[in-house]
């Protein structure tokens, strides 16, 4: 894509991390570059699907590009804007099939756990899955020297709760798109914006779907190193 666009100057790009358009992660990244839990040195971030018995993932998985590819490069962009754009030194990554034997035949997984160490001891932990039972569930949380914060922790796809004589309950998020459905207007908007001047910097895109490769490759060897 971006050599397309060298191709094609006149055309404008935006990168679609749509997370970085929603209001919470931007709140997030606000306190966080405000000194809210001094300096940040480690993110745990998941991207985790409600399970399809119907088997959607393994028919996708051979134009996927693979579970951390497609999911996990969400939590590593999410890494590096809210630590300040650390360059990655090594990625470790294992992952394994837990319900669905059908992505074996595309090498691929449904639970993969992974961890990106940067420049200045700064790490990321990352944790991708395609067999939630209770819907989508996207967290993060940022640990610093001074505090913590976190977001997501309950995947709720609203305010209500329900207590009664056996449980408190809430529903749950079905999918990413209506966890970040007004993240999507805001980057749609956001290219409109685009049009009229700002460049997006897409080599935030690059760097992400080279760490995510890396991460692919460490599933064999456990461990990949990562040059400029």
């Amino acid at each position: 894509m971006i050599e397309a666009h060298a191709r094609h100057p006149h055309l404008q790009v935006v990168i679609g991390f749509v997370r970085r358009f929603d209001a919470s992660y931007r709140d997030a990244f606000e306190r966080i570059h405000g000194d809210a839990i001094g300096q940040p040195f480690m993110v745990r971030s998941q991207t985790c699907d409600k399970n399809d018995p119907d088997g959607f993932f393994v028919r996708f998985a051979s134009t996927s590009g693979g579970l951390f590819l497609d999911c996990s490069v969400h939590d590593i962009d999410l890494a590096r804007w809210l630590l300040g754009n650390p360059k990655p030194k090594r990625v470790y990554a294992s992952g394994t099939i837990a319900i669905h034997e059908g992505l074996r035949e595309c090498n691929d997984i449904d639970n993969g756990v992974g961890v990106v160490e940067f420049e200045g001891g700064k790490l990321a932990v990352f944790y991708a899955s395609r067999t939630m039972a209770h819907g989508h569930d996207t967290q993060t949380e940022v640990i610093g020297t001074a505090g913590v914060l976190s977001l997501g922790r309950n995947p709720r796809a609203n305010r209500v709760e329900i207590a009664d004589a056996h449980e408190m309950r809430n529903a749950c998020t079905p999918t990413f798109f209506e966890r970040f459905e007004d993240a999507f207007l805001r980057e749609a908007q956001a290219f409109v914006v685009s049009l009229k001047g700002w460049q997006a910097d897409r080599s935030d895109a690059r760097r992400c779907g080279r760490l995510m490769s890396a991460a692919i490759q460490s599933i064999s060897t456990h461990c990949a190193k990562l040059t400029a």
